[in-house]
């Protein structure tokens, strides 16, 4: 297995794996998106997994950040994701040790992880790469409301 930068070539299988990812919530994302929006832009990193014979099988995104709370640089993982048949064998481990590394060299000095709450085998993953999980409760401004807000005008 290697674990390697994804290239604009990449984008439809990037897409499927997406896709199973969000299986459960639709998948806007088409290859020219990824290409566009991940895959060609310096802001967002997406890595793969690929195998001898299976292609890719996994991919992880991220994006930097910074956390005033500990006066440090980061990267927020978006995604991260290994087809069924391949887990359990390291691949999600490698995807993050890779993002680490490149982080690292970019100055990050930490992941942030989140996992949904009834996602229990992604708890413990993250528990086992040494990870703190701590309570937080996530909002997003989507859609028409981001637009909404994004239009007021300054005070």
């Amino acid at each position: 297995m290697t674990v390697r930068r994804a290239a604009g070539s990449d984008a439809a299988a990037l897409e499927r794996l997406i896709a199973a990812m969000n299986s459960d919530q639709g998948d806007p994302i088409t290859p020219t998106d990824l290409r566009r929006d991940l895959i060609d832009k310096d802001r967002a990193i997406v890595l793969v997994a690929e195998a001898p014979g299976h292609g890719l099988i996994g991919y992880v995104t991220a994006h930097h950040t910074y956390e005033t709370g500990h006066a440090e640089h980061g990267l927020y993982v978006g995604d991260l994701y290994v087809v069924p048949a391949h887990r359990r064998q390291g691949v999600a481990r490698a995807l993050l040790a890779a993002l680490a590394r490149q982080g690292h060299a970019r100055g990050a000095r930490h992941l942030w992880l989140t996992a949904k709450p009834g996602n229990i085998a992604a708890h413990a993953f993250y528990r086992r790469l040494g990870s703190r999980g701590e309570p937080v409760v996530a909002f997003a401004v989507v859609e028409q409301d981001f637009l909404n807000l994004a239009a007021e005008q300054p005070r």
